[in-house]
């Protein structure tokens, strides 16, 4: 029996298994590896021996080379580039022509010398464009000065970009991107000009990701866009429209640019929105815009920023009621002291459900930092279900949170007797109902 069994055994282990999988699941195991390594899986067998050769997804790491491959010493860094240039022509030369490029990542966020820009890596995007390209990812350290050839921006099989750390994008004479459907700029500056080529040119783009880099754009207006970001980029000017009307969510960094001039916000199919306050408003005559007075409509809003209590001072007053909220985060706001102005927003959500609130503790001025006296206003919110409130572990506050908490909650309809207050003290989650303030008092 023990001889059968072994038998087995061994009859299974002489069976190439990976190897008899079509070449389609070979393609996607291969697609997670850097690309010299997958060329190194020729030695296996015969049956791997040029299945590199029509690998739909290349990727090309510079670190994972520097890194793993040579010796850091033994080989100056410029002679390595030279070698890591060597590798991806030969391995474009050698491929098998007749197959497509689906995938084309170029990572070279490990301090690149710039010899390798330019007329280097040029040619190697037009091999992957004239092969039906359509997932780019360039990858460059924030410093590089790299200009991207003018056949990508009229690929007619491109539809997922992402490209960061380049400079600024000198705008081309014609952006022609019919299958773009999203497009993710790091760190890369970009203007009017290239902005409004864009949107023309693109008219299924739905996702439109701009993080970090110089920002001078005042308009943008797209009939297909669905998912706009604009967080930690450097702002040129103000914005003055944003016409999106199919648009679903939004993230935007608001600067004080953004409030100097009326602008108008045109997003009637909103649902969700996340603004980041990240400038100090210094006189409230000088405000002249007002961005929640444009996302009345949403379903769902995300309010943070270190200057997020300053800005909610100036946008409060103006802003509109939200009929549709259901679900709001309120981060970065010392809720000891400025629980008033949580309460003066939240009489602007009627239907609230879900309220989460990010405790940052801020130097009160006065010595009762508790502030016992306080009087608390009570929330309108009749169908609130839902309390998360999240602080630091060792912050004391939380006690005098949670009573002000019950006397806005209290004696509102049926429905809020059933609220509950989830506390999440950093990464541990405790799901408890309202406190009584006896046991309060006895935890203080």
């Amino acid at each position: 029996m023990a001889s059968d069994e072994s038998e087995r055994t061994r009859i299974r282990g002489d069976v190439d298994r990976i190897s008899s999988l079509p070449d389609p699941l070979l393609h996607h195991i291969t697609s997670f590896m850097p690309a010299r390594r997958a060329v190194r899986l020729c030695v296996l067998s015969k049956r791997w021996k040029t299945l590199w050769t029509t690998m739909p997804v290349l990727n090309f790491i510079y670190s994972e080379l520097w890194n793993n491959e040579v010796d850091r010493y033994a080989l100056k860094k410029y002679a390595f580039m030279d070698w890591f240039a060597e590798i991806v022509s030969n391995m474009l030369f050698l491929r098998d022509c007749a197959c497509h490029v689906h995938t084309f990542l170029l990572d070279c966020t490990e301090s690149v010398p710039d010899t390798l820009s330019g007329m280097t890596i040029r040619p190697w995007i037009r091999y992957a464009i004239k092969h039906n390209l359509q997932v780019l990812n360039i990858h460059f350290t924030t410093n590089s000065n790299f200009h991207l050839p003018s056949e990508l921006f009229t690929c007619p099989s491109l539809e997922d970009v992402t490209i960061s750390g380049i400079g600024c994008i000198t705008p081309p004479k014609i952006i022609n991107l019919p299958s773009l459907r999203r497009l993710l700029l790091k760190m890369v500056g970009i203007n009017q000009d290239f902005m409004s080529k864009l949107l023309c040119g693109c008219p299924v783009l739905e996702d439109l990701h701009v993080k970090g880099g110089s920002l001078k754009v005042s308009n943008i207006t797209s009939q297909s866009l669905k998912h706009l970001t604009i967080i930690r980029a450097c702002p040129k000017g103000p914005i003055e429209l944003i016409d999106t009307r199919n648009l679903m969510s939004f993230h935007w960094t608001m600067h004080a640019f953004c409030l100097k001039k009326e602008f108008i916000l045109n997003m009637p199919s909103l649902s969700e929105a996340c603004i980041e306050f990240d400038f100090y408003p210094r006189k409230a005559d000088d405000t002249k815009g007002s961005i929640l007075c444009s996302l009345f409509h949403v379903t769902r809003l995300e309010l943070k920023g270190p200057f997020t209590k300053e800005c909610l001072k100036i946008e409060v007053p103006k802003c509109r009621t939200f009929t549709k909220l259901t679900c709001l985060y309120v981060h970065d706001l010392c809720l000891n002291c400025r629980f008033d102005l949580l309460s003066s927003l939240l009489e602007h959500c009627p239907n609230l459900k879900t309220l989460s609130l990010v405790h940052s503790s801020c130097l009160c001025k006065k010595k009762d930092k508790y502030r016992k006296q306080v009087k608390i206003q009570r929330f309108k919110c009749r169908h609130l279900e839902t309390v998360v409130l999240k602080f630091s572990r060792k912050n004391k506050a939380f006690y005098q949170v949670v009573k002000y908490l019950q006397e806005a909650v209290v004696g509102l309809s049926v429905e809020v007797s059933t609220v509950r207050i989830k506390t999440i003290f950093d990464d541990i989650l405790d799901c408890v109902g309202i406190l009584d303030s006896d046991e309060i008092h006895d935890s203080d």
